[in-house]
């Protein structure tokens, strides 16, 4: 295809758009767009996402191809990782290969792939695009490729730390005991309360930890001499982490761009633990700011999907693997509040062409029964009724065919917005 140092910096960056292929900040500045020939595109974003999306379903096999065959190997691989965004073990498990095993063949498929796209797209008549991926080296230096930006650094740590049950109060201390030497040099105290009875979380400890340290630090910056208090709740299955402190500068949230660049970085830290970061300033005291976390406990949220598309159920449950949520089925509203008896699920996902009950007469019977009343429900449907869905009761609305990342963020807006009702404070 090219010279190694071109050739493994080029599968790097079609890795690095598919593993974000849903997300357009990074698409759009994805070296692809230029090496593709997309600048001059209306929409350069949908332009690479079709690319990457179509390249992926040329590899489909035909229907006389075996179905144990390597080529539909390599297509399940890609597809199911990338384009359902589904995580590397739930793959392995669904193609009975282990973790590494997949590893290796993901790899090869990736070499594939890149090179089709190498090819069909002239990349070697775009040298200066080239040069954005590999730096010419100077005559002492080692050879290297460009500096991968923070987000391509987090891509890799998102493979590579694993979740894994974690107690909370233990972590934060030990953050702490990090940042105690820069507090104490800016004359920033700590007061912090947490309960005795938090809950273990369910994240990767090295991030939260650094998300921690990026957020505390930031604030403490902001507020030399000042008190940062630190608390910690459990509520709806999951942890809220609160970080606030008065301030008598600058109270804008960020403040400046170096604020604003570390700010992204706890932002995408806490995304890849399966949490949420929300930070700005008080509404209600001018001189006050505040960052909210929420992260998910071992205890999972219980997602009740009422579909009666046995494969639509399937994806859903595909795309809450490895997440805060644990799902649970309903084909209709036969006995689906027996059903809610039984899991007590924090959020209803609801069809509207169920047969039977339609999923409109269900949604009306949901807010009437007193177990459901106050439980978000999310209408997700081919059908364009999002004012109708709202009108109903609805807290929120999808719109079928939905990927993983608009799945799983609707889903943490029912929690977070839970999170947000006001509450006493301690």
């Amino acid at each position: 295809m090219v010279q190694d140092t071109v050739q493994v910096a080029f599968v790097r960056e079609v890795r690095q758009a598919l593993a974000h292929l849903y997300d357009p900040t990074v698409l759009r500045h994805s070296a692809l767009v230029q090496l593709f020939g997309l600048d001059a595109e209306k929409d350069p974003v949908a332009s690479l996402r079709s690319i990457l999306e179509d390249g992926i379903e040329a590899l489909r096999p035909g229907a006389d191809v075996p179905s144990d065959s390597n080529a539909w190997r390599v297509y399940h691989i890609l597809h199911y990782r990338y384009v359902e965004q589904s995580p590397q073990n739930e793959v392995a498990k669904d193609l009975a290969v282990s973790v590494r095993q997949l590893r290796r063949q993901e790899k090869a498929a990736l070499e594939l792939l890149a090179d089709r796209f190498w090819s069909g797209h002239d990349v070697e008549a775009r040298p200066a695009a080239l040069r954005l991926l590999c730096e010419p080296t100077g005559e002492d230096a080692p050879e290297k490729t460009h500096t991968p930006s923070w987000q391509q650094e987090l891509a890799w740590v998102e493979t590579s730390m694993p979740c894994e049950p974690t107690h909370l109060a233990e972590l934060v201390q030990g953050v702490l005991r990090v940042v105690s030497p820069l507090l104490t040099e800016l004359g920033v105290s700590i007061n912090l309360d947490l309960p005795d009875a938090l809950p273990d979380i369910r994240v990767p400890p090295g991030t939260v930890r650094q998300a921690l340290v990026h957020i505390i630090t930031m604030i403490a910056h902001r507020s030399p001499g000042g008190q940062v208090r630190l608390t910690a709740e459990a509520l709806a299955g999951e942890a809220y982490v609160r970080i606030e402190v008065a301030s008598t500068g600058d109270t804008r949230w960020p403040a400046d761009p170096g604020d604003l660049d570390a700010l992204q970085v706890a932002e995408r830290l806490i995304e890849i633990s399966g949490g949420y970061l929300d930070t700005n300033a008080s509404p209600h005291q001018n001189n006050s700011l505040k960052a909210d976390i929420v992260l998910p406990t071992v205890c999972q949220m219980g997602v009740l999907v009422i579909d009666d598309n046995a494969d639509t159920r399937r994806l859903l449950e595909r795309y809450l693997s490895n997440s805060a949520y644990r799902f649970v089925g309903a084909s209709g509203a036969q006995d689906v509040f027996e059903i809610i008896d039984q899991a007590c699920p924090a959020i209803i996902v609801l069809d509207v062409m169920l047969p039977g009950v339609d999923g409109w007469e269900l949604l009306g019977r949901l807010r009437e029964h007193p177990r459901t009343r106050n439980v978000p429900i999310v209408v997700c449907t081919i059908l364009s009724q999002q004012q109708l869905a709202m009108t109903l009761g609805a807290t929120d609305f999808l719109r079928k065919p939905i990927t993983q990342e608009e799945f799983v963020s609707t889903l943490d807006r029912q929690i977070v917005s839970q999170l947000r009702r006001p509450r006493s404070t301690p």
